[in-house]
């Protein structure tokens, strides 16, 4: 099993309104490329995991492995089937943007190599993103399915559920 701080990312169930467009986000990912979500994701499908708390943490990990098996893992058979966008954007917001270099440098060195494009990170301003986002409570993780253009068509929140990654899944089937 790889050992990924990236997954985690997805969350279990409550529907948003179709089309509702993703705030743009700059970001950078663990090998310092410098990107717009969801601006350059704009042709796929992208599964985006939100987390801006250590309290989160717990909830985080429950998604990592069925994550990275269904949609990741080239050796599976499903990961076929499936061609998303996946990242996980770690928020470093008011006093927290302090930790900001020396987390990246501790997320860096535990996160594999061949995940490191997936972990993206935010340092600025949260207030209008919680508020956009409906990003209620610092401890949970937050999960967000985009259509090809960039749209909102599925998004949840806390602990792994099975029947919420299938339903991911059934969403973003080519």
């Amino acid at each position: 099993m790889k050992k990924i701080i990236l997954l985690f990312f997805i969350v279990p169930s409550i529907l948003m309104g179709q089309n509702e467009k993703f705030p743009s986000i700059d970001v950078h990912d663990l090998n310092d490329k410098a990107f717009n979500i969801p601006e350059e994701t704009k042709g796929k499908f992208t599964l985006i995991g939100i987390a801006f708390s250590q309290d989160a943490q717990n909830d985080l990990y429950s998604w990592s492995q069925p994550v990275f098996s269904e949609f990741m893992d080239e050796n599976n058979m499903s990961s076929l089937v499936y061609d998303p966008n996946v990242f996980l954007i770690l928020l470093f917001t008011g006093a927290n943007q302090l930790a900001y270099k020396k987390a990246k440098e501790q997320i860096s060195q535990g996160t594999d190599e061949s995940l490191k494009d997936n972990v993206v990170m935010y340092k600025g301003k949260m207030m209008d993103y919680r508020k956009i986002l409906g990003l209620k409570s610092r401890k949970k993780p937050y999960f967000f399915v985009l259509d090809k253009e960039g749209n909102i068509i599925f998004r949840t929140e806390g602990r792994y559920k099975q029947e919420t990654l299938e339903k991911v899944g059934d969403l973003i089937e080519e």
